[in-house]
């Protein structure tokens, strides 16, 4: 299997962020009602976990990406005034 691209897995974080964001939304509503506090709390805190090292994830990505696309035009420009390059 080939590895994604790294815009393609950020638009995977993204989406699955938003679904941890909608989950822990609908969580949070239905167990309102519910009478175990510590369980809800136990399962907030894995929630926000999760969701944490996904945006660290998507952070890093992000950063990649923008490092791949910027530092060759970077090195494009320095080469070519480097190798006399009309200005």
């Amino acid at each position: 299997m080939d590895d994604p691209t790294p815009w393609e897995a950020i638009r995977s974080i993204q989406a699955g962020v938003q679904r941890m964001e909608a989950a822990q939304a609908l969580y949070v509503t239905q167990d309102q009602r519910a009478s175990d506090k510590e369980n809800q709390d136990l399962k907030l805190a894995a929630l926000a976990k999760d969701q944490a090292e996904d945006r660290a994830r998507l952070d890093s990505l992000t950063r990649n990406a923008w490092t791949a696309l910027i530092a060759p035009l970077i090195v494009g420009v320095v080469l070519y005034f480097l190798l006399g390059g009309k200005t």
